[in-house]
């Protein structure tokens, strides 16, 4: 019953809200219109799924077309050493057509017949560890066909109903074309195509060998660089929300890389924790702020704490017990017998910090590696501990109203500056 009445408001919705062809209102009732608005949809679907798999080549030369492709062959050659690396995983189905579009946008887009186009600014902006995860990410939105349900949502009822009742799938399939190529300028992906997209595109990342933490760290260059994305209020009415808030997605990302780290490696604000305690504070270097460093440092650790204790079973427990002394459930395999904790090997080479031959990070002028390399060795040989999500999400909370609050007077002064410059207006 309850999905008859959603079946039944939708087609309602649909024709209140699109205009139902004057031959068709008067040759069907509602009911006739309703199902033909459903026929019309299923039957759409079908093309677009079609298309999806079997139109690559005609998807990507319309949409290279439309974006245009950025000339020389490095940034495509890079696109495609991450891509075979992540299809490596054996964790990727469908086959992609990679390349990247001029744009200077920090954005990156998949679209129907597995077409994924980086913007170059996006690439220009972006490690190796941060672009791939981007790859990650878009590849799930092909795997789970997000565009091809997005594109049904940019066409209305009405003009699908008089297609299907024309029955000339020449001309949906024209129709379906038109729009996909189209499709990347409005992008109808919902909050929860979004949201599937991070969390299991992570789940390829961690099988990768890039470092986990480029996946919090990309979004957190974007953030910095656009804000939230995300309307609040009246605002939401007007243009409404698809994407999730951009400090919601960083947060879940690096909950993800703490978890795969055993819950030992953890960032709040920016300042990188493990076992509970505070180890690196980065300075920010270049175009790289202090929290997006603090991330990849953390990966780099999380991968250190990954070798020797393996992913947390449980999202707010640490994992304790060794891999060489776990069972299958990755709890203590005898019982009784005592824990022995992992060797750590702490070393500073130059301005590079490593642990157990991985370099964490490297040293820019105003961090202590003297200091680091202690607190990091102090840490690791610590009791395995965790911070609460509670303690994190305050860490976080002070760390966003105080970079807010930067922001702002560092505008404010730059365009007090600016002004003090123009020339004065002749009396």
């Amino acid at each position: 019953m309850i999905h008859w009445k959603k079946a039944l408001t939708a087609g309602f919705l649909s024709l209140t809200l699109f205009a139902v062809p004057v031959s068709t209102a008067m040759a069907a009732s509602w009911w006739q219109t309703l199902a033909y608005g459903a026929a019309a949809m299923t039957l759409a679907k079908q093309q677009l799924t079609k298309m999806d798999d079997g139109a690559k080549q005609q998807m990507l030369a319309s949409t290279q077309a439309k974006t245009g492709v950025v000339a020389g062959e490095a940034y495509g050659d890079r696109l495609e050493g991450i891509q075979r690396n992540i299809v490596a995983t054996g964790m990727i189905e469908r086959q992609y057509d990679v390349y990247a579009n001029p744009s200077e946008d920090l954005n990156a887009f998949e679209t129907i017949g597995g077409v994924i186009s980086v913007n170059k600014g996006m690439m220009d902006a972006l490690s190796d560890d941060e672009l791939a995860f981007t790859l990650c990410h878009e590849m799930q939105h092909g795997e789970k066909r997000h565009a091809v349900n997005g594109v049904l949502k940019s066409i209305g009822i009405a003009t699908l109903v008089d297609v299907a009742l024309g029955g000339d799938l020449n001309v949906l399939d024209v129709l379906l074309g038109s729009v996909a190529v189209n499709y990347i300028d409005n992008e109808v992906v919902t909050m929860d195509q979004e949201k599937e997209a991070d969390a299991h595109g992570f789940d390829v990342f961690k099988n990768t060998q890039y470092n986990v933490g480029g996946a919090a760290s990309s979004m957190q260059l974007v953030y910095e660089q656009y804000g939230e994305l995300y309307q609040e209020g009246f605002k939401r009415i007007i243009n409404p929300n698809n994407h999730p808030q951009m400090t919601s997605r960083i947060e879940k990302l690096a909950f993800r890389m703490s978890q795969w780290s055993g819950n030992h490696v953890q960032v709040g604000g920016d300042v990188v924790y493990v076992n509970a305690q505070p180890v690196i504070h980065p300075v920010p270097s270049g175009d790289y702020s202090p929290r997006r460093r603090a991330f990849l440092a953390a990966g780099n650790l999380a991968r250190v704490t990954h070798n020797e204790y393996g992913e947390a079973i449980d999202e707010d427990e640490v994992q304790a017990v060794p891999l060489n002394q776990q069972d299958k459930k990755g709890k203590k395999a005898h019982k009784d017998a005592p824990i022995y904790p992992p060797a750590w090997n702490v070393a500073q080479h130059g301005s590079d910090i490593y642990v157990n031959g991985l370099r964490i990070m490297t040293c820019a002028p105003g961090d202590d590696g003297g200091a680091i390399t202690q607190s990091l060795e102090k840490a690791l040989k610590a009791e395995p501990a965790m911070l609460s999500e509670k303690e994190i999400k305050k860490l976080n909370k002070e760390w966003k109203k105080q970079y807010e609050a930067d922001k702002k007077a560092k505008e404010e002064a730059e365009q007090a500056t600016a002004e003090a410059q123009q020339p004065a207006e002749a009396s």
